[in-house]
C-alpha cells in the first residue's frame, strides 16, 4: 500500500486521547488514524446504500421497522 503525508489538524484533547490509546497498545497514531477514517467511510458508504435503497424502492414500512426493532437488542 503506498502512503501519502498529509498536515492535519486536531482537537487537542482528541488528540491527547488517541495518542494515549495508540501508546498503551503499542501502535502508531498514522494506523490508528487510517483505521478511523477506513472507518467512517464504511459507514457513509453504507448510508449512501441505504439511501439508494429507499429511493429505488421507498421507505421501511414502519410495521417493518417495529419488527426488526422487537427482535434485535439496541
Amino acid at each position: 500500500m503506498v502512503s501519502e503525508t498529509r498536515s492535519i489538524s486536531f482537537d487537542e484533547a482528541v488528540l491527547a486521547e488517541a495518542e494515549s490509546r495508540v501508546a498503551a497498545t503499542g501502535g502508531n497514531l498514522s494506523a490508528f488514524v487510517n483505521a478511523a477514517v477506513l472507518h467512517e467511510l464504511r459507514i457513509a458508504r453504507g448510508r449512501e446504500l441505504l439511501a439508494d435503497d429507499d429511493a429505488r424502492l421507498g421507505p421501511v414500512p414502519e410495521s417493518v421497522r417495529a419488527q426488526v426493532a422487537a427482535q434485535w437488542p439496541a
